[in-house]
C-alpha cells in the first residue's frame, strides 16, 4: 500500500517519486492526463509528425541525469551550436558551443563584439556559478536557522568571495539590472544584443528593460550550468520523460495516469488523504507538483491556512505571457542567410531567435502590459528534426515555437477568438525569414496560457507556476515561510517549479524537497 501520493506526474514530481521510491517509501503518483510529463511531453500534432508539446529546453539536473541512469534508457542527441538570431538581410548571428568559434564569427560584424565575447561568457558564467550553488541546498529557515542552512550559506558565501571583490561587485550590480543595459554596456550589433537577452525573458512579465531581467538571465545560465547544457532526447522531450517514469517504476515507485486529483483533505492541521476521481485515498503524506495556488487555494480548503499566508499566495505574482505555437511543414524553407546543407543546418540546431533587436523586444512586451497580444510577437524557436528526423517524415519537419508575448487576461475578449489571430501573427513574423514557409504548413497548433491554466493546472497560465524575480526566488519562492517545501499542514508538501530553485526543467525542486521530507 502506497504511504505517499504525488500530485502530477511532471519532471520534478517524477523527480520526487524516483528519490523517494529509492529510499524505501512507496509513493502512488496520480496524474489527470493520459501521459507522464506534464510540460515535457511530446505528441503527435499530425499524422507522421511530433512535437514538443510545450517545453522544448529541458535543463534537467546532471545528478538527476546520472542517477537516474538516463543516458542508457533514452538517447541524448548533440546540438553543435547553442543559438542563433536569424536576420533578414544577412547572415544569421551564431552561438556556437564553441566560444572561440563564436569570437571569430563575431569579429566579421563587429571587432568589438568578437573582443568582448569571450570575457562576457568568462565572466557571465563566473557569476552564475554562484546562483548554481543554492540549486543543492534547500532554501535555510530565517527565522530559525539550523546548522545545515548556516553551512550551505557559508558555502554560498565562499563561493561568492572567490570571484574577488571586482566580480562580487558586479553580481550585486547585475542582479537588479535591466538586461537592456546589461548588453548595450557589451556589444554594439542589435541582433547579437536581442539574442542574448531571450533567455532573460522568455516565459516572464519582463522586457529587456525590466529592472530583474539580468537575474533571470544569470538564473537560466545556472541551471544550464548544473544540467552541462540543453537535452535533447531523440523522440523528444516526452521520450525523456518517460524514461524518468520508468526509473521511478522500477525504484518502487506506482504511476496512475488519467486518474485527477479533485481535493487534498486535512484535519486538525495534518493531511488526511486525498479525494481522486471521486475516491477517496487516506494517505498522511501529499507531495504537490502543481504550482502554489492550485494546491493551498483551490486542492486545498484555504481555511486551513492562516489567512496571511493565503492573502500572500493570492498576491503571489503568476500572470502567464507565454503562447506556444506547433507547426507540421512538408518542408523547410530556405532560410533567410543560411547555406543550403548540413553546415547551413547546423546553424539551427539549437535556439532560433527571431526579433531583430531590443527596442523590438521592448515593443512586443508593450503589448501585454495593457493585456494585448504583440503586434508583432519575438519568437524562441526549435526545430528538432533537424536532429531527430524521427520525429516527421523525410523532408519535412516540426517546428515549436514560443511566442512573447501573450498576457492570459487580454483587455478586450478571449483567447478562443484570439487564436487565429495569435497563428497569423506568428506566422507574418516568420515569413521574411522563411520566405514561403505559410504555405507549406500542413497543422498548427496554439497553446494560449488560457489552455496552460484549463488543459494543464497552471494558475494564471505561468510556465514557471510564478515570475521568477529576486523577490520570489530562495527564500520568497513561492511566498516566505513556504520555501522549505513543507507547507504548514503537516504531510502536505510542494515541489513543482513554484519551489526553489525554479523553472527550466532542472528537476532539482522536485529532488531537494523529497531530501527534505526523507530527513523528517
Amino acid at each position: 500500500m502506497s504511504d505517499v501520493v504525488v500530485i502530477g506526474a511532471g519532471h520534478n514530481a517524477l523527480t520526487a517519486a524516483f528519490y523517494l521510491a529509492r529510499a524505501g517509501r512507496r509513493p502512488l503518483v496520480l496524474e489527470r492526463r493520459a501521459v507522464v510529463g506534464g510540460g515535457a511531453v511530446t505528441t503527435e500534432l499530425h499524422p507522421g509528425f511530433r512535437c514538443p508539446t510545450l517545453s522544448h529546453e529541458m535543463l534537467l539536473d546532471a545528478g538527476i541525469v546520472g542517477d537516474m541512469h538516463l543516458r542508457r534508457r533514452v538517447e541524448l542527441l548533440p546540438t553543435p551550436v547553442h543559438a542563433c538570431a536569424l536576420v533578414p538581410d544577412g547572415a544569421p548571428v551564431v552561438l556556437h558551443d564553441d566560444v572561440r568559434r563564436t569570437a571569430e564569427d563575431l569579429r566579421a560584424r563587429s571587432a568589438k563584439d568578437g573582443d568582448a565575447y569571450p570575457r562576457f561568457r568568462e565572466i557571465f558564467e563566473r557569476l552564475a556559478s554562484v546562483l548554481a550553488s543554492t540549486f543543492d541546498y534547500v532554501p535555510p529557515d530565517v527565522a530559525d536557522p539550523g546548522a545545515g542552512d548556516l553551512w550551505h550559506l557559508l558555502q554560498t558565501g565562499r563561493r561568492f568571495r572567490s570571484l574577488g571583490r571586482r566580480d562580487g561587485h558586479r553580481l550585486l550590480q547585475w542582479l537588479p539590472m535591466p538586461v537592456a543595459d546589461l548588453l548595450t554596456d557589451w556589444f554594439e550589433h542589435p541582433a547579437l544584443q536581442a539574442l542574448l537577452a531571450g533567455p532573460g525573458l522568455s516565459g516572464t512579465m519582463l522586457g529587456p528593460r525590466s529592472a530583474g531581467s539580468t537575474f533571470v538571465m544569470l538564473l537560466r545560465e545556472a541551471a544550464r550550468q548544473r544540467a552541462g547544457g540543453a537535452l535533447q532526447a531523440r523522440g523528444g522531450p516526452g521520450a525523456l520523460t518517460a524514461a524518468m517514469a520508468q526509473a521511478a517504476t522500477e525504484a518502487g515507485a506506482e504511476i496512475r495516469t488519467g486518474v485527477g486529483v479533485e481535493q487534498v483533505l486535512a484535519r486538525d492541521g495534518r493531511v488526511t488523504g486525498v479525494v481522486a476521481d471521486g475516491r477517496e485515498i487516506p494517505v498522511a503524506t501529499v507531495v504537490s507538483c502543481a504550482d502554489p495556488r492550485t494546491t493551498l487555494l483551490r486542492l486545498l480548503d484555504p481555511a486551513h491556512l492562516d489567512p496571511e499566508v493565503a492573502g500572500m499566495l493570492r498576491t503571489y505574482r503568476a500572470a502567464g505571457t507565454l503562447a506556444k505555437v506547433n507547426l507540421a511543414v512538408s518542408r523547410l524553407p530556405a532560410v533567410a542567410g543560411v547555406v543550403a546543407g548540413a553546415e547551413g543546418a547546423d546553424a539551427l540546431t539549437g535556439r532560433i531567435h527571431v526579433g531583430r533587436d531590443l527596442d523590438c523586444l521592448e515593443r512586443a512586451f508593450d503589448h501585454a502590459k495593457y493585456g494585448e497580444m504583440s503586434e508583432h510577437p519575438w519568437l524562441d524557436i526549435r526545430i528538432p528534426s533537424l536532429a531527430d528526423p524521427s520525429l516527421a517524415p523525410v523532408g519535412a519537419h516540426v517546428l515549436s515555437i514560443c511566442a512573447h508575448y501573450a498576457p492570459r487576461t487580454l483587455r478586450a475578449g478571449d483567447w478562443q477568438d484570439a487564436r487565429d489571430t495569435l497563428l497569423a501573427r506568428v506566422l507574418g513574423v516568420l515569413e521574411p525569414y522563411l520566405p514561403g514557409l505559410s504555405s507549406q504548413v500542413l497543422a498548427a497548433e496554439v497553446i494560449t496560457p488560457a489552455d496552460l491554466e484549463a488543459d494543464y493546472g497552471y494558475a494564471g497560465g505561468h510556465v514557471f507556476h510564478g515570475e521568477l524575480s529576486l523577490d520570489q526566488w530562495l527564500v520568497g519562492r513561492p511566498v516566505p515561510g513556504l520555501a522549505r517545501y513543507a507547507t504548514p499542514i503537516e504531510g502536505l508538501w510542494l515541489c513543482g517549479a513554484g519551489t526553489h530553485p525554479g523553472g527550466f526543467a532542472t528537476g532539482a525542486s522536485g529532488r531537494l524537497a523529497a531530501r527534505l521530507l526523507l530527513s523528517r
